[in-house]
């Protein structure tokens, strides 16, 4: 008596199995997707809040940096008697684009904020000191004032002593 042949199992992959592969595949195509636009996202603020914080640290030190005997700062012209706010626009590379007050520049992305409460050319008290930076700077292109509009910002409130 003879055996019939043994039946093999089709080689390959059926249709259902490649579709659900697909499927999976797909998916984690498009998680992958989504993450890289909130990865360049979080990268860009990254890099706005990082100039920011050296614009507004280059200020502060300015500041701090005042002898006695002057009433403005060496480089940036911010007066210690004012008490509006004073505004300097920086480019993305963090330069000034001109002085206190004057209109931001096609170059301007950066806007700096200065104010000092109960400013006087001289004082021996700490003076409570705002500093913020914004971005655009040409989302609230008026100088002077205190920005309304901006897509990020620092802001560091700090007290001012001049010996």
């Amino acid at each position: 008596m003879k055996r019939p042949p043994a039946q093999r199992p089709p080689a390959g992959f059926s249709l259902v199995e490649i579709s659900i592969a697909l499927g999976v595949a797909a998916f984690c195509l498009l998680a992958i997707l989504g993450l890289l636009q909130t990865g360049i996202t979080s990268e860009q603020t990254t890099v706005g809040k990082t100039a920011a914080w050296g614009i507004l640290s280059t200020v502060f030190s300015d500041l701090n940096s005042i002898p006695a005997d002057q009433t403005t700062s060496k480089a940036y012209n911010i007066s210690l008697s004012t008490t509006s706010p004073q505004t300097i626009y920086f480019t993305k590379a963090g330069k000034p684009t001109g002085g206190i007050g004057t209109a931001p520049t096609a170059d301007s992305y950066y806007r700096m904020s200065v104010g000092i409460q109960g400013a006087s050319a001289t004082f021996a008290t700490p003076r409570l000191t705002r500093l913020l930076v914004t971005w655009p700077a040409k989302a609230d292109p008026v100088p002077g004032t205190w920005p309304q509009k901006a897509s990020g910002s620092v802001e560091v409130i700090t007290s001012l002593l001049r010996d």
